[in-house]
């Protein structure tokens, strides 16, 4: 497959500015734009328990749910964000079952705590990385059932593109459109991003300007854990970040 190859990839539209929200905005526009913007990936997922055991999970991947363990993880997410002084005044969140209900417990712990639910919307471009054929093969099944596109990956970690399916640099043009529209976005202040962890990976490069090789140094640690939490603040320079892969408010597996 050549790289420069067009794919047709889920959810590829434009997301929220389409329209996708749940209810009417209350909010006022002001001058200013989003001062802070929180990234959670989405607690773990089926497919992440049977990937960490060596297994393969054949389902559609917008539809893989949560386990037992990752609702835990949205609950305790939910929990983080009531304690807030501030929780967020927008929520755009993946189209996939998971993130989805990751912010649906998440936002039963705000309503219980008496905060006010924020504004919500699908962001058809926030969906994960699509593996294309490999989309239900763990990297190390990949790597030993397709040595040559094992390799060619290693080769090209952020360009390679599997069989059918998108590159990491397809990722970050995508994730581009997201930023683009925040820097337009006049009604919310605070904005959260319920997702996946290669969208907070190139959330990361785009706010805060990373090369290639910083990118690819970040992975070298794994990238974010379920649940965990992204955060940057902007600055009269472009967006700061506060915190990565932040995990202290999870429950024990």
């Amino acid at each position: 497959m050549r790289t420069n190859e067009r794919v047709s990839l889920p959810g590829n539209d434009n997301g929220w500015e389409r329209g996708d929200f749940a209810a009417p905005c209350p909010h006022q526009e002001h001058s200013g734009t989003v001062a802070r913007l929180d990234a959670v990936r989405h607690g773990q997922s089926t497919a992440n328990a049977a990937f960490a055991a060596g297994a393969t999970l054949e389902s559609d991947d917008m539809a893989i749910a949560l386990t037992e363990l990752g609702e835990r993880q949205a609950v305790a997410v939910g929990q983080w964000l009531a304690g807030l002084d501030q929780p967020p005044e927008l929520v755009l969140c993946s189209p996939y079952l998971r993130a989805r209900q990751t912010w649906q417990l998440a936002e039963q712990e705000l309503r219980a705590a008496h905060r006010n639910p924020p504004c919500f919307g699908i962001d058809q471009r926030l969906f994960d990385r699509y593996r294309g054929s490999f989309a239900h093969l763990s990297p190390l099944v990949v790597r030993a059932r397709f040595p040559e596109e094992a390799a060619k990956e290693a080769d090209d970690p952020l360009g390679y593109r599997p069989p059918g399916g998108e590159s990491f640099e397809d990722v970050a043009a995508r994730l581009r459109g997201v930023v683009a529209s925040l820097a337009a976005e006049h009604r919310h202040r605070r904005v959260l991003i319920v997702a996946h962890d290669a969208v907070v990976l190139f959330l990361r490069q785009i706010l805060e300007q990373l090369t290639a090789t910083q990118v690819l140094a970040i992975t070298e640690d794994g990238l974010v854990g379920n649940g965990s939490i992204t955060s940057w603040q902007r600055t009269p320079d472009g967006y700061r970040l506060v915190g990565y892969d932040q995990r202290a408010h999870l429950p024990r597996p």
